[in-house]
């Protein structure tokens, strides 16, 4: 059984997700108008640099410290001291607007859904936009290689420690 703190944010969600199908549908419409018609297909290429693109964005704005200013303009923000060390708290506001926001920018499936609406749209609509698209995959690969790195790495050390530590019984 999964407990969780009681919020009083079904309101904000629904008001969200009525907002995204809007967004989403007025997209769809305006990209039908500007092309002519339905999008039919993609080349593989082009699907897999705007995934890529995706990955970057939600990367950048559920993580990166770059883009932590704007996550906490939704968040309750506040600096003590302890122990002669500033600490800053973040939390979402209790309730309202600004929580559901806060809630939305620490939510990759959130935000990987808005972002592969931007992509798309701007894909679609604004020729220019391929290489600002081209330029985010590059990094989203880029992101994804340093990942895989780092998880290879840490997997290296570990089974090095676990070997020591079995030697040491030994």
């Amino acid at each position: 059984m999964h407990h969780r703190p009681k919020e009083d944010q079904n309101f904000w969600n629904f008001i969200f997700s009525v907002f995204f199908v809007i967004v989403l549908a007025a997209a769809v419409w305006e990209m039908r108008e500007l092309r002519g018609g339905f999008l039919v297909s993609v080349p593989p290429f082009d699907a897999f640099m705007m995934a890529f693109a995706t990955f970057r964005i939600t990367r950048l704005v559920v993580y990166d410290k770059i883009a932590r200013w704007f996550r906490e303009l939704f968040a309750d923000r506040r600096e003590y001291e302890k122990d002669g060390v500033v600490w800053v708290e973040v939390r979402p506001y209790g309730s309202g607007f600004r929580h559901t926001i806060h809630d939305l920018l620490l939510c990759p499936w959130c935000i990987g859904i808005w972002a592969a609406l931007a992509v798309m749209f701007f894909y679609f609509v604004f020729p220019w936009a391929w290489s600002v698209l081209f330029f985010l995959a590059l990094a989203g690969a880029g992101s994804l290689l340093q990942v895989t790195g780092n998880a290879i790495g840490w997997k290296a050390e570990n089974l090095k420690l676990d070997a020591r530590t079995k030697e040491e019984q030994i």
